[in-house]
């Protein structure tokens, strides 16, 4: 049984591309990138990516209203556990004073 190597590994190594030289390819670059640097605003950028923008801003503000909601229940059960415990002391027999 004979072995027959590949060829594909020494014909990609011997596989050189010249392309012909363009003079224009600096210019068009920079032409190119100047004018995507010219029309880069938010505004611009919202408007083409509109539906990922919205998405951003929902989980933005559903997150934002359920922190601002966790928030405000903490406070409040700080609020209440004090004025619970300053109702409390207010009831104390040892600090009650006698009424004539």
């Amino acid at each position: 049984m004979s072995f027959s190597p590949d060829p594909l590994p020494t014909l990609l190594a011997s596989w050189r591309i010249q392309p012909p030289p363009d003079p224009g390819f600096r210019r068009g670059v920079r032409e190119r990138l100047g004018a995507g640097v010219a029309g880069a605003t938010w505004a611009a950028f919202a408007r083409r990516r509109a539906p990922l923008v919205a998405g951003a801003f929902a989980v933005a503000l559903i997150g934002g209203a359920l922190g601002g909601y966790d928030h405000a229940r903490a406070r409040v059960d700080e609020d209440r556990a004090r004025l619970a415990s300053a109702y409390v002391a207010g009831l104390d027999a040892r600090r009650m004073v006698p009424a004539r």
